[in-house]
């Protein structure tokens, strides 16, 4: 490796690390915004080349396992309890949960995204105002492989200070495999079984 490649590796590890700090203490969401955030706190172009989304969550990861590892798993606990709540209330449209929360990278700024299964996506509309929780309509644009995108439409909604947004797919789309924005591989996704043994599993070790 060159002098110069050593270099450009160098300054690319050290935004990873400042952007994952900005993702866990500051809750920066966004990677693209927490890489150029990081990149313009070491005097840097925030255009210049930047760390991937693969390697922003490396560093994250490492970053809550070195400075956060018990605060990270409490506040994911909490998350995916809140989620497990959510899922059993939307168990009729079939929800699957996805982002960090499904992955274990969650902090304490983290959404809830769920994946919703229905024909008719004003259901989920509905149901939401049965049950009295205010919601707000957007759409969520949904890679489904390396050259094409969908846009699906979404309902977001608080819980407890927790976002919560719900991704409405058909029917027909059960068999798609997301990609994540991360690592452009299939996203992970978790149904409501999956996420109590999940639960049960981190319980156990816990008492351990």
């Amino acid at each position: 490796m060159s002098i110069r490649a050593k270099a450009a590796k160098k300054i690319r590890l050290e935004i990873a690390e400042i952007a994952a700090k900005l993702i866990a203490v500051e809750g920066v969401a966004d990677y693209r915004s927490a890489k150029k955030k990081a990149a313009i706190q070491l005097g840097l172009s925030a255009n210049q080349s930047l760390p991937s989304n693969q390697e922003i969550e490396q560093a994250l990861v490492g970053y809550q396992n070195l400075f956060h590892p018990d605060s990270q798993a409490a506040q994911l606990r909490a998350l995916r309890l809140q989620a497990i709540q959510a899922m059993k209330l939307l168990r009729h449209f079939k929800p699957l949960l996805v982002g960090p929360v499904a992955t274990g990278t969650a902090t304490s700024t983290s959404e809830i995204t769920l994946h919703l299964f229905i024909d008719q996506m004003e259901q989920v509309g509905l149901f939401l105002s049965e049950q009295g929780i205010p919601n707000t309509m957007c759409e969520k644009e949904i890679r489904i492989n390396a050259t094409t995108s969908i846009i699906s439409p979404a309902y977001r909604f608080i819980a407890d200070n927790t976002a919560i947004t719900l991704i409405i797919f058909s029917e027909k789309d059960k068999n798609l495999s997301p990609l994540s924005s991360i690592d452009n591989k299939v996203m992970k996704t978790v149904n409501l079984q999956d996420l109590l043994s999940m639960l049960e599993q981190s319980s156990d070790a816990i008492r351990h």
